[in-house]
């Protein structure tokens, strides 16, 4: 099958580009300057994994939504679609969060994602179309300046690092396993619908943070300034997702324990800055 994927040259979109070329489809990555060029060129199927976090709602919605939809207007004959949402559509109410739950995004993203998952479906009638809902997805290629690379290196280069109090909880999800996800929804007999993608098990922040600094070298957990930093405003404080539709439904489990992930993750990242300087 030949296959877009949009925003294939990202952390989430390279690994899955790399796990379709492997299941035998022909996969070709676009991103933000090239899919207008490459969608009418004979796809059968999309996956949608493009967009960042812009500051705005409305260039949030723009690229989670309406990119979307022109995109699929774009590639005639379209036969299946994945968008990658997020559990950041179900906004600010109890855990665990199922797929049947109203979508109350309270964060821009997560407005931006309730709107392409309505219109994306609307835009493609006749194609099958499944909705991926991941929560907290990490691995190597994380944005440097993001959240668990930020931490990882401020303690491998000795620098002290504040944080809040770290009682938030999140279901971390390590990218390979979103990536076979979306493998699992282009197959013929995967249904269409929306999934949960994760782990079913909550994580605080402090424990990821103090997990982090054990790999890192032991001595790291007393560079960790907890407290330093307050809470964000409006911050969803547990995000916990049912997986039990993704397991039943769709046939996917997440493989990779947090243990595991984290330590793939920290060996990656610090052994890049030592790759780097053997090179130089």
């Amino acid at each position: 099958m030949k296959i877009l994927v949009a925003g294939g040259r990202g952390f989430i979109g390279r690994e899955i580009v790399t796990r379709l070329a492997a299941a035998g489809h022909e996969a070709v990555a676009s991103g933000r300057g090239d899919t207008a060029t490459l969608a009418p060129q004979g796809f059968d199927a999309l996956v949608w994994a493009a967009g960042g976090r812009p500051v705005s709602a409305e260039q949030c919605v723009a690229d989670h939504a309406h990119a979307a939809v022109k995109t699929i207007r774009a590639m005639p004959g379209l036969k299946r679609i994945v968008y990658m949402s997020s559990a950041e559509v179900y906004g600010l109410q109890d855990v665990p969060f199922r797929e049947d739950a109203p979508l109350m995004g309270a964060s821009p993203l997560g407005q931006a994602k309730v709107a392409g998952e309505h219109a994306v479906p609307a835009a493609a009638p006749d194609a099958r179309t499944i909705i991926l809902r991941p929560c907290w997805v990490y691995g190597a290629g994380l944005a440097p300046s993001t959240f668990l690379p930020t931490l990882t290196m401020s303690l491998f280069n000795r620098r002290r690092y504040p944080m809040t109090p770290g009682q938030q909880t999140r279901d971390m999800v390590y990218v390979d396993d979103v990536a076979r996800a979306v493998v699992r929804s282009l197959e013929d007999d995967a249904p269409a619908g929306a999934y949960n993608i994760g782990t079913g098990v909550e994580t605080s922040v402090l424990d990821m943070a103090l997990a982090i600094a054990e790999r890192v070298r032991p001595s790291a957990i007393a560079l960790l300034d907890v407290g330093a930093r307050p809470y964000r405003e409006g911050e969803a404080f547990r995000v916990a997702i049912d997986v039990t539709k993704a397991k039943e439904k769709l046939g996917f489990t997440a493989e990779v324990a947090l243990d595991d992930g984290l330590t793939r993750m920290v060996e990656a990242l610090t052994q890049a800055p030592a790759e780097h300087a053997q090179s130089a």
